[in-house]
């Protein structure tokens, strides 16, 4: 069927967001797909509709989300070895995921919340109203980066989208977060509980880790989500003297020595709980009503369960007892947000970052230009040395001043993490001699002797014998 009208339109598009699989091969998916252009997408949730075009671009477009939620649970969930352990994985599957992965999200977090429910009622009066002030906080979420993640329109990508369109060996997400969890298709956040946004952010650490000078701040409105009570693979809670609100929690006493815990479900220490945007306010409550009644701080107690606790002591307190933390499937890409500038950011924090707009700014000589790719190696920041070529010409004589900067340039380069294409170019370059000997770490050894140190390096090795690589040993015998 040839789709001409705004009825039309709004016909495919429910039939759509009522299918199970998310990418159904079907006339009226290919439809909807070549008429996509004739759609205007509203940017504003809040905006009302006036047509049914509008309407049908909303259909579609929540479908669409769903449809990329659903990928990165399955992914998640199909993949991450902690899921198999406790029994709530999902089997693997060739080609795309079902809606049933969010429907597994939602039965895991209905059994969660069943559980912490069942462990602290009934509740107190002075609890329910704690608990009915949580249900009724504005919630916002946090994004720390030194990344230039857009001006008018905010764009974060997770590991894994970012991962299938620029090659970078350095993210904030780990081996083992891949391993173990496979949440890398997805966008984390901190949880700010504030309606103040104006004020935000209220918190600028997570995890006693300062993640970036700019902080993003976003609205909740990302159903998708899911919510755990700490970092998902770090569930640990940090001790209290690592606290970023070390004068609000020095009015109180033991709870200081208590708050340092490891926080899990009944299954084992990597049982981390985690939520649904619809469970996940209750769920806090309870677990936050949990905690309390197993403190001996009396005094904590009383400043939690008081009536006249407002929303910026709420926040305190959440993200003392806990470290809240947000997931959103695969990217976002927002005009709706706010940013906030918390401190300058460093010639190392823009390298890290590979933000090249913002070292531009920083990068005054050629002195900083040799820092700026000392770090590059360091972090194997590929697209950081390709800008610092283009822009600046470098010299062995640069070298040595990279060398005096850190560690010899060609230990660096030749390092278990290094990026093998910024070493052809130092060797295409002439900027280093393959069989130099390292004079401080590792001294007498060169860096093919680095290399081979360091198990599935066959690339690194190839290059370094192309370019006549010899080990220390050869070098001392002639």
């Amino acid at each position: 069927m040839k789709i001409n009208t705004p009825a039309q339109i709004m016909q495919q598009a429910t039939l759509m967001a009522n299918l199970d699989n998310p990418l159904p091969n079907t006339t009226a998916r290919n439809n909807i797909s070549n008429h996509l252009s004739l759609i205007k997408n509203t940017s504003d949730p809040a905006q009302k509709i006036t047509s049914e075009i509008d309407e049908s671009a909303n259909i579609i477009r929540r479908f669409l989300q769903k449809s990329i939620a659903a990928q990165s649970y399955g992914e998640m969930f199909s993949n991450g070895f902690f899921f198999k352990k406790y029994g709530i994985d999902l089997p693997k599957q060739e080609g795309k995921f079902s809606f049933s992965s969010l429907n597994h999200l939602n039965k895991i977090s209905r059994e969660n919340l069943e559980k912490i429910t069942k462990q602290v009622s009934p509740l107190t009066p002075s609890e329910s109203d704690l608990l009915s002030k949580i249900m009724s906080t504005k919630i916002h979420f946090r994004h720390q980066s030194n990344a230039d993640l857009g001006d008018s329109t905010l764009n974060i990508a997770s590991n894994k989208k970012y991962s299938e369109h620029q090659t970078t060996s350095k993210s904030n997400t780990y081996s083992e977060d891949k391993k173990y969890l496979s949440n890398h298709d997805f966008v984390f956040l901190g949880v700010e509980f504030s309606g103040d946004k104006s004020a935000l952010p209220l918190n600028t650490i997570h995890q006693t880790v300062d993640f970036g000078a700019n902080a993003y701040i976003l609205d909740e409105k990302y159903p998708h989500g899911y919510f755990t009570l700490t970092d998902h693979f770090d569930n640990v809670i940090p001790p209290a003297y690592l606290h970023e609100h070390s004068k609000f929690i020095k009015q109180f006493s033991e709870v200081l020595g208590e708050v340092e815990r490891i926080v899990h479900g009944e299954k084992g220490r990597h049982d981390v709980p985690i939520y649904n945007t619809t469970h996940m306010r209750q769920a806090l409550g309870m677990h936050l009503i949990d905690f309390l009644r197993s403190s001996e701080d009396e005094t904590f107690k009383k400043f939690v369960l008081n009536d006249t606790l407002n929303e910026s002591n709420l926040d305190k307190v959440i993200n003392f007892v806990f470290q809240p933390e947000f997931h959103i499937p695969r990217m976002v890409s927002t005009t709706d947000f706010q940013k906030v500038s918390l401190r300058e950011i460093t010639l190392e924090d823009a390298v890290k970052a590979g933000n090249t707009k913002e070292l531009a700014t920083l990068i005054k000589d050629k002195h900083d230009a040799c820092k700026a790719m000392c770090f590059a190696i360091r972090d194997s920041k590929r697209e950081v040395a390709t800008y610092l070529f283009d822009h600046w010409t470098f010299t062995a004589s640069d070298t040595k001043d990279m060398s005096n900067l850190g560690h010899e340039v060609e230990y660096m380069l030749s390092n278990y993490d290094a990026n093998v294409t910024i070493l052809q170019e130092f060797l295409q370059r002439g900027l280093v001699s393959v069989n130099k000997p390292f004079t401080s770490v590792n001294r007498g050894d060169t860096m093919l002797d680095n290399a081979v140190k360091w198990p599935n390096n066959h690339e690194m090795i190839s290059i370094l014998h192309e370019y006549g690589a010899v080990h220390g040993k050869e070098l001392s015998k002639g």
